[in-house]
């Protein structure tokens, strides 16, 4: 549940294991997005395949892999900010984090919060999406060639966008929870 300074791939994390119900939940939906990805691979190659040897392509695979694309991102992102793999700009926050660890932590945690702010934000906006896809049962894809249901993919982003927008507020607690504790073991070594 922090950043992690460590880059180096090929050394293993100390604990992989979720700590919490939280992270068990996480990490099932990053899995979940792993194997919608293994899906999508399977889905094209055969849809590769289906061209080159009938001449036959397989309906609606464009679509597919548009709305998947939208569900991976969205099962994954709670996990990649849990487990400290989401981009950033390590350029300036490592370094002041090394140099000022308080205030480093504290900077980190108000990222957090701009993070809690725009998932927020897509959940928000997402809801009355999902709710209308689902009352009028909308569909995405060509009528009559081939067509899915888009509240599964609103309720992915929503819920993404809401377990993202937890993790970040248990960054941003523990970030800032580090700083005054930080700032506490200065004080009783002056």
């Amino acid at each position: 549940m922090s950043f992690e300074a460590n880059t180096n791939l090929e050394e293993a994390p100390v604990s992989t294991a979720p700590s919490s119900p939280f992270g068990h939940v996480v990490d099932a939906l990053n899995g979940l997005g792993s194997i919608v990805i293994a899906l999508v691979m399977v889905l094209m190659c055969a849809d590769v395949f289906m061209r080159n040897a009938f001449n036959q392509p397989l309906d609606g695979v464009a679509e597919m892999v548009a709305a998947s694309i939208i569900v991976i991102v969205f099962l994954q992102l709670p996990a990649t900010l849990r487990h400290g793999r989401m981009s950033r700009a390590d350029l300036f926050i490592d370094p002041f984090v090394s140099q000022r660890p308080r205030a480093g932590k504290r900077l980190r945690a108000l990222f957090s919060l701009a993070g809690i702010f725009a998932c927020g934000v897509i959940a928000y906006a997402t809801w009355p999406l999902f709710q209308r896809a689902w009352t009028n049962n909308e569909f995405f894809g060509v009528e009559g060639v081939f067509t899915f249901p888009t509240w599964p993919m609103r309720i992915v982003v929503f819920t993404g966008a809401l377990l993202a927008a937890v993790q970040y507020a248990l960054l941003a607690w523990q970030d800032w929870r580090e700083a005054a504790h930080d700032r506490a073991g200065e004080g009783r070594h002056v």
